[in-house]
């Protein structure tokens, strides 16, 4: 049997551990007991005093609840605002925060050497972590960033369907109560759409061709948002249909803010003269996302609300997602099929 295959049967082993765990020895007051604190708490506090310090105070704690996941001084009432738009998932430190700091960490280091890359990568990954807490979410971000810089170094392509179910196994085997964690579920499949559904819908869409930079926030957004709607409707009873086009006005220019708040932040610890100009720049970009917030907010009658915990919604997100799949690989093979005979055609001898 091949190691892939063997690491597969294992992940899935400790996926049914993990569900009999949860079964017979369930564990109370799960969804608040997984996030750990700080390594450097003081030097977590003096990083957010200075950007609250050079920017305005309202859309710093905007800003650094993009950066480090802190939602202690976010504005009131805008966490809700954006649960209701579809943007909860920015300010929960993942997969979208990570991919950021390792692809900027990757292209500086790779100018040096593929080992200095890779050393400097891991070493501010796991900084970032000490800083910020480990929370479920970023548990789960963390494996697939260390698993992917290690795939990128050896040079190994990485398979989607079992990367999801080593990421799975993994973080079930670090703690088999994340199960029933709803962060981590939310995360776990949010990973899923867009590893596993994003290439479905890109062929659907574009074929094999690549889409442009909207087309990829927009099918991204929406193969995480297929995936998360069960929980979504299951545990919030609630579905906003402009949450795409949220995502496309606002995720762009999450690397820009993430950016500026960080170096308004380093620069200010560093005493550093263009601590303000940053902080000014990071208040214009985090303006621009509140008031897109607050405007797709009051669009209510873009909001569809359901019962609560109505098991029917997971069977409807099985047939949807099954369907999807399904026409795609169809619609792909007749595509597949058109262009070999296209192909067969143009090399046919037709003087023969």
């Amino acid at each position: 049997m091949k190691k892939g295959n063997i690491l597969s049967l294992i992940s899935i082993l400790i996926i049914i551990y993990s569900i009999i765990v949860n079964i017979f020895f369930p564990l109370q007051n799960l969804q608040n007991s997984q996030t750990t604190s700080s390594l450097f708490p003081e030097l977590k506090t003096a990083f957010i005093n200075k950007v609250k310090a050079s920017s305005n105070e309202e859309t710093a704690g905007l800003g650094l609840s993009y950066l480090i996941g802190e939602k202690d001084d976010l504005p009131e009432g805008i966490e809700q605002k954006m649960k209701s738009v579809g943007l909860a998932h920015i300010i929960v430190v993942s997969g979208t925060h990570l991919s950021i700091i390792i692809t900027a960490s990757r292209k500086i280091f790779e100018k040096i050497s593929r080992f200095s890359a890779l050393y400097f990568s891991l070493a501010l990954l796991l900084f970032y972590i000490n800083l910020v807490g480990l929370s479920p979410s970023l548990l789960r971000a963390s494996f697939v960033a260390v698993y992917s810089l290690l795939a990128w170094f050896f040079g190994r392509t990485l398979k989607p369907e079992r990367t999801v179910l080593l990421t799975l196994g993994f973080c079930l085997l670090a703690n088999p109560y994340l199960l029933t964690n709803l962060g981590f579920e939310f995360s776990i499949l949010s990973y899923f759409g867009i590893t596993i559904l994003f290439p479905v819908l890109k062929t659907f869409f574009y074929g094999p061709k690549n889409p442009s930079f909207p087309g990829k926030i927009i099918l991204s957004s929406l193969s995480a948002s297929i995936a998360c709607l069960p929980l979504q409707l299951y545990f919030f009873g609630s579905f906003n249909f402009l949450s795409l086009l949220s995502n496309l006005l606002i995720l762009p220019t999450i690397p820009l803010s993430m950016g500026l708040s960080f170096f308004t932040g380093l620069f200010g610890l560093l005493n550093l003269p263009f601590t303000n100009l940053f902080g000014a720049l990071s208040n214009l970009v985090l303006t621009y996302h509140i008031g897109i917030i607050n405007f797709l907010n009051n669009k209510t009658e873009f909001l569809l609300e359901f019962p609560k915990k109505n098991p029917l919604f997971l069977f409807i997100y099985l047939i949807l997602t099954f369907s999807i799949i399904k026409i795609s690989r169809i619609k792909y093979k007749k595509r597949l099929e058109k262009f070999k005979k296209l192909k067969s055609l143009k090399t046919l001898d037709l003087w023969e």
